[in-house]
């Protein structure tokens, strides 16, 4: 509650109280608390806590110590937990774990990677997965996989307009400007209508 109410120093301190009873549900809580609120570091500091407690992650915990990752930028260690989920864990990854790791692989610009991870997702990429996807298309200035990305989120969101607002404003700082024109004359054919004041924002599942 605490977490979720951005009031960390007091999620902490009922947190460090427990003297007796830091099972895997209160440290999932701190975990994700610390890494939804910009404090990376100690998620991390948190996770290796919990593995000398001995008490046994689950995938909840790695969704947030998969955020804490992605959000210091420590790409290495985002692939070395994703890869011990199952490895050490017997955890198989979901749909929010691959949607985060390919915002890590992302971000730094490694986007043929992030479209293979894509493919060997075994259950349908929702729109976490290719919205991180675009985010970093738009970022590294990929406007191929940006469209792939984007034709993908328009068929799972027919009725939002921010994967079109976003790629035609990509093809324009591009100079592409008839792949601009048919991303605005596709909005005119399926009646979309861009939303004021929205802007693409990705977020990982916490």
């Amino acid at each position: 509650m605490y977490s979720r109410c951005v009031a960390i120093n007091e999620a902490w301190t009922i947190f460090d109280e427990m003297k007796l009873w830091k099972d895997v549900i209160s440290l999932n809580a701190i975990i994700g608390g610390y890494a939804s609120h910009g404090f990376f570091e100690k998620a991390l500091e948190l996770f290796k806590l919990m593995k000398r407690l001995n008490v046994r992650p689950t995938y909840i915990t790695f969704i947030s110590v998969l955020n804490a990752c992605a959000n210091a930028g420590l790409a290495e260690e985002g692939w070395k937990q994703f890869k011990s989920m199952s490895s050490e864990y017997g955890i198989e990854p979901r749909v929010e774990h691959f949607a985060t790791l390919v915002d890590i692989v992302g971000r730094h610009g490694q986007l043929e990677e992030a479209m293979d991870l894509i493919n060997s997702i075994t259950c349908e990429p929702d729109t976490a997965v290719w919205g991180a996807l675009l985010g970093a298309c738009r970022v590294h200035h990929n406007v191929e996989l940006a469209r792939v990305a984007a034709e993908a989120l328009m068929r799972l969101e027919p009725e939002s307009s921010a994967p079109y607002v976003l790629l035609c404003n990509m093809y324009a700082d591009a100079g592409q400007w008839d792949n601009a024109a048919e991303v605005r004359m596709m909005m005119e054919n399926n009646n979309i209508r861009k939303q004021p004041g929205y802007s693409w924002v990705y977020s990982s599942h916490n």
